[in-house]
């Protein structure tokens, strides 16, 4: 089986490595375009990606087409390759803000569609990315992007209804998360810490509490109580933030993203 990818900007770069460093995809099922020549070229060399010379030469060679693009690159991308796709193919897209109601609609037949939603963390074979399937999509189908996604973290199967809550929760709170690491490394410099030591304490400190929560099987308020002494000061530093509204405002920016990604979609 052949994947192709359309678009090899930073996502798509992070799972054709995963595919390349998980050995179960032969460097010679993976091809690509990228308006910039540059990007193409340096994945060749790196993992063996066979170079394709427009969308259309990756929708005539590939068994899977995977849409990489940016969403606002679509109109020009999806009728080039429409007339060349086969039913036999599988098209699995990673633009954001586009249900699988819009490809079936812009291919104008039953091509099957899967919608893959995975997030930076790719980078570092940690990523969550949820799949669904349209119409025309299989379980054979699915079976195939899960194996694909398999090699960059963690898959999940989800109805297409719950992909911008899965989005802002698995994707756009790791920003979040980037900021709370920086917000703690800034308070450890604040202290005297250098900054590269109070960084990597931050980061041991988020690895450390998420592998806990994740094998402890415990809630995570059981484990917050684990960690706060009566009268102690961590108990301090908690009630600082349920104060200064710190659940509130991470719960009303989820909120805000799952309201800005309907809105984009038309929803």
């Amino acid at each position: 089986m052949t994947y192709g990818f359309i678009g090899l900007g930073n996502m798509a770069g992070a799972i054709l490595r995963g595919m390349h460093r998980s050995g179960a995809f032969a460097d010679d099922t993976l091809c690509g375009y990228n308006r910039s020549e540059r990007k193409t070229l340096a994945l060749q060399e790196e993992i063996g990606l066979t170079p394709c010379e427009s969308a259309e030469a990756v929708a005539r060679a590939a068994d899977v087409v995977v849409l990489a693009v940016k969403p606002q690159t679509l109109c020009d991308v999806l009728p080039a390759i429409a007339p060349l796709l086969r039913e036999a193919q599988l098209v699995v897209t990673i633009a954001a803000g586009k249900d699988t109601a819009f490809y079936e609609t812009a291919f104008g037949r039953a091509i099957p569609v899967v919608r893959a939603m995975p997030n930076i963390n790719a980078r570092v074979g940690l990523s969550a990315t949820a799949v669904c399937g349209g119409a025309y999509a299989g379980p054979e189908h699915l079976e195939t992007a899960r194996r694909m996604f398999a090699a960059v973290g963690e898959v999940y199967p989800l109805p297409e209804a719950q992909l911008p809550v899965f989005s802002a929760l698995a994707g756009a709170s790791g920003a979040f998360i980037h900021l709370y690491i920086d917000a703690l490394a800034s308070a450890g410099v604040k202290a005297g810490l250098a900054r590269p030591f109070a960084e990597a304490l931050a980061c041991q400190a988020v690895l450390g509490a998420a592998k806990l929560t994740q094998e402890s099987g415990e809630h995570p308020i059981a484990l917050l109580d684990q960690v706060c002494s009566p009268g102690g000061t961590t108990i301090e530093g908690v009630h600082t933030l349920k104060r200064l509204g710190f659940e509130s405002a991470v719960q009303q920016a989820i909120d805000a993203i799952i309201e800005k990604d309907l809105r984009l979609s038309g929803v």
